[in-house]
């Protein structure tokens, strides 16, 4: 992928809602120049020919044929072992490398972050689910597969992820009607942290994950800055809805009024309470609930 670096602080630069590259670290925003945005043109349409066959695969063959295109690099684990990681995304947040492999999500602990290291691993250890979970939301979180220290002091964490999901800030700008049912995802998500009494602290783009084909959302990332909250938190709630905006990007404008009051309005109480404020969304906005396919070849460059 390519990254583009703050000149300011050295963090990872992103496009930000109305095309600028924004720093996530210090805020700072700067322009393309021509070249850049060449090469990011260049560099979204055979990303978006990407996603678009992996939400189409429909044979482990094609499957293979896609992930041989993959990436690489080895890590020298504590007791002598090779780690040999293949991905097809990479990105850095707080200090943490992540890699999306096929079926994990590896994040990968600078050295002395022990703590931030255990607070991922018990954070997600305390996620609880009603009794009557219906809808198995268990599987939209991450299930620690493994813990890897480094020889370089580093420390490998694994989690386990569907093949077909994929990280949210891979995918652009997207219209508002796809922006919705991340929301909708989103805030099952958000119940299911309050009735866990967690507040997540960061949910966003890069934190999300989603399966386009089957319009699911996943949380795996950001789990070292959790903490315990009684009922979970309005932070994020509201991340919920900063999330929706970055989502959609320069097509905000395109959204339904409701959408763009509930955006920018204050969240309900609970969870629970901003659930049933955003079906009213559902239903004035986008008049009811309706599956659409995600058009990955003609989304917006």
């Amino acid at each position: 992928m390519i990254n583009f670096k703050c000149k300011n602080c050295g963090g990872e630069m992103s496009v930000n809602e109305i095309g600028e590259l924004q720093c996530s670290y210090c805020g700072s925003k700067t322009v393309f120049t021509d070249r850049d945005l060449s090469d990011y043109k260049e560099f979204r349409f055979h990303l978006l020919s990407y996603l678009s066959a992996l939400s189409d695969v429909s044979d482990s063959a094609e499957a293979d044929r896609i992930w041989s295109r993959a990436e690489s690099l080895t890590y020298e684990t504590a007791d002598g072992q090779t780690l040999l990681i293949k991905y097809l995304f990479r990105s850095e947040q707080d200090g943490v490398k992540i890699f999306t492999t096929r079926k994990n999500v590896l994040f990968v602990f600078p050295e002395g972050s022990g703590e931030k290291t255990d607070r991922f691993i018990s954070m997600i250890g305390e996620i609880r689910y009603p009794s009557a979970d219906i809808r198995g939301l268990n599987k939209y979180f991450p299930v620690h597969t493994g813990t890897f220290p480094l020889i370089s002091g580093e420390t490998v964490v694994s989690v386990s992820k569907s093949e077909e999901c994929y990280p949210l800030a891979a995918f652009g700008s997207l219209p508002p009607e796809h922006a919705a049912w991340i929301v909708s995802r989103l805030e099952n998500l958000c119940c299911v942290l309050a009735y866990s009494n967690i507040s997540h602290g960061g949910i966003n783009i890069e934190s999300v994950f989603i399966n386009a084909r089957t319009h699911e959302a996943f949380l795996p990332c950001g789990w070292w800055g959790a903490s315990r909250c009684e009922g979970g938190s309005q932070q994020d709630l509201k991340a919920v809805r900063t999330t929706a905006q970055r989502v959609m990007g320069v097509r905000a404008d395109e959204a339904p009024e409701e959408f763009k009051r509930f955006i920018s309005g204050k969240p309900a109480p609970t969870a629970f309470d901003d659930f049933a404020l955003w079906d009213t969304v559902i239903r004035d906005g986008f008049k009811g609930r309706r599956f659409k396919k995600l058009d990955l070849k003609n989304l917006n460059i």
